[in-house]
């Protein structure tokens, strides 16, 4: 069965094993607070019962001193009423103030134990709708859940306690009545469940409707796209666009709330019915003189106390049925770490290699119908500098992740010295790989956190984190900064500075710089800087990763032309691969490119000459 797949749990049995599930949850986020409440619940629940028992006593005592009797014992009686009273009234201030502790813990480890799974999905998984979704309402989940779930669990263990306590004492003064009260929880189960499979039904279909809600949302708040989203007027357009999934999600809460509301009423409604008939029984016993007149108000005392506490758990009874099947689901969700953890583990690889081979590798990217890559075949040796060419979609990138080890082939395999990286511990061998994608994270952070995030395992030293923004050209605007590399990054946060794109792009080559990775993959490094800046740049690169293996792809022939070698991508497939000079010897599509674009700065050039020959009209 797909670990993915959404499991609703049915029957009795299913609902006791999540209840079981969510005592776990709290157990383990706050086991001393889960016992200090469950402990106090006793206490108050044998508060109930010394209250009920003491009431019938002291009412008694009054009937027997009204009409003439030995008052003896009223006074103590009284005491101890009082007392009860107060013993119950202290457990429930300090269940009420354990409970939002319990709360926020059990939200912190459910939290935790999400990320741990997030931390280890692979971007297969990230480009998978379904895993999204699961994500989602994990995500959801994690926000709020845990506390109503905790708040509801805290309030029914008192309810039950209570009702226990009740239902004791009503068997003591009168059996009947008492097993009467047993049938009353029948339709708050029935109606609870309902309530919550309605619930999870109405989570399931939103998850994917809330994702697109939340990132047209964003697109409207956040800094980024705003620019574009002001250049082309689309800010009406996306709102309008958020308020139409909002519509139609209140549309489809509504018909979930009335499914609720029904399922409710069958609780209420059936439990009041069982109360009814049994303040009936108790009536018709007082009057044939079975039930005394004291005995007659202390069992519609704990009736009424039995009736106001199941109402009164009703709610929290369906808040919790809500929950349940939500619990299951983030379990399942859960369970995905170790299956996700045993695909991380394998053969360790040397932290030097020797060769990297690509045999007949294939990749599909998930819900497409053609190979990004197909068939390559092609090795990198250590110390070389290989470039991947090509046209827009020829596959570059994707090779690029398929030997950073960010993709696992469809067939064929990526092997590092004969070990296929299927095969190997792939979070070691990422730590022997620095990349520099073309859409890397600009992290609102300071300077020097930007570069360190490119080892965070090594000791901080700043002379390194400075020796690796000066190699890729970041210092000396740094250093400029209002608290030079202490500054934040970005307008976000405090008294951040924004930088401009080529300085980002600066920045983010420090960051590759500074891991100090035998392999280093650069994806279009110099797309956002001017000529003599990228010349400047592949000084320090030549000099920098002398011995070191380097991955480039990019767009600018004047770029890849020193490489040792250069693999020429169409449609997914090699078609040429050589040194530049052999390249253009062969005349194919490399140096139909090449001769593209130097044609275009040759025009540009001659164009320029042309303005500047024309005379100026009068």
């Amino acid at each position: 069965m797909d670990p993915r797949q959404v499991q609703r749990p049915k029957g009795v049995r299913a609902t006791l094993r999540l209840l079981a599930a969510a005592l776990r949850l709290v157990w383990r986020a706050g086991p001393r607070d889960f016992i200090v409440v469950v402990v106090l619940q006793l206490v108050q629940a044998l508060g109930f019962l010394a209250l009920i028992l003491q009431l019938q006593r002291l009412l008694s005592g009054l009937i027997d001193a009204n009409t003439g009797g030995n008052a003896q014992g009223v006074a103590a009686g009284l005491v101890l009423f009082i007392s009860a009273n107060a013993v119950m009234g202290l457990a429930g201030a300090i269940i009420n103030n354990r409970r939002q502790i319990i709360g926020e813990r059990v939200t912190l480890y459910i939290s935790s134990e999400i990320l741990k799974v997030t931390c280890l999905a692979e971007l297969d998984d990230f480009d998978d709708s379904d895993f999204h979704d699961r994500l989602q309402r994990a995500a959801v989940s994690a926000a709020g859940r845990p506390m109503m779930m905790v708040q509801s669990m805290i309030t029914i263990g008192q309810s039950l306690f209570t009702l226990g306590s009740l239902w004791v004492a009503l068997v003591m003064l009168q059996p009947w009545i008492g097993l009467a009260m047993i049938v009353v929880a029948v339709p708050v189960w029935i109606g609870g469940t309902r309530v919550g499979e309605a619930y999870f039904s109405f989570i399931v279909h939103i998850a994917g409707m809330d994702r697109a809600r939340m990132y047209l949302f964003q697109l409207l708040t956040m800094r980024d796209p705003a620019k574009e989203i002001r250049a082309f007027n689309l800010a009406r357009y996306l709102a309008a666009r958020w308020r139409d999934t909002m519509t139609e999600r209140i549309g489809m809460l509504a018909a979930t709330l009335r499914k609720q509301l029904r399922a409710s009423l069958i609780s209420t409604l059936g439990s009041n019915v069982v109360l009814a008939l049994a303040a009936g029984t108790l009536i018709v016993l007082n009057n044939r003189g079975v039930l005394t007149l004291a005995q007659t108000a202390a069992v519609a005392a704990a009736m009424l106390l039995f009736g106001q506490n199941l109402l009164g758990s009703i709610a929290e009874t369906n808040e919790f049925f809500e929950s349940a099947p939500i619990v299951s689901d983030l379990n399942q969700f859960l369970a995905l770490e170790e299956q996700l953890m045993r695909h991380r583990a394998g053969i360790a690889l040397p932290e030097r290699f020797e060769r990297i081979a690509l045999e007949d590798v294939t990749f599909r990217y998930r819900d497409t119908n053609r190979d990004a890559v197909a068939n390559i075949d092609f090795t990198i040796n250590a110390g070389e500098v290989v470039a991947l060419v090509g046209e827009n979609g020829s596959g570059k990138t994707t090779l690029a992740k398929l030997i950073a080890g960010l993709y696992e082939p469809r067939s064929g395999a990526v092997c590092i010295d004969g070990v296929d990286l299927k095969d190997a511990d792939l979070t070691a061998w990422r730590e022997s790989v620095a990349v520099l994608f073309q859409d890397f994270i600009k992290y609102a952070l300071t300077g020097t956190d930007n570069i360190r995030l490119g080892a965070t395992g090594r000791p901080d030293d700043p002379d390194q984190v400075r020796a690796a923004a000066t190699a890729a050209g970041a210092d000396e605007f740094l250093s400029r900064l209002p608290q030079a590399y202490e500054t934040i990054l970005g307008p976000q946060f405090g008294r951040g500075v924004d930088l401009s794109l080529g300085q980002w792009q600066r920045v983010a080559l420090a960051r590759a710089f500074y891991r100090d990775a035998p392999l280093v993959i650069l994806d279009e490094p110099t797309a956002s800087l001017d000529a003599r800046a990228e010349r400047d740049l592949f000084d320090s690169v030549r000099q920098l990763y002398r011995n070191k293996t380097v991955v480039l792809i990019s767009h600018r022939f004047s770029t890849v032309r020193t490489a040792d070698r250069i693999i020429v991508l169409q449609d997914g497939r090699i078609v040429e691969q050589g040194s530049h000079p052999q390249l253009i010897a062969n005349n194919g599509l490399y140096a139909e490119l090449f001769a593209i674009q130097a044609s275009a700065f040759i025009e540009e050039d001659l164009g320029h000459s042309d303005e500047v020959r024309q005379p100026v009209q009068p």
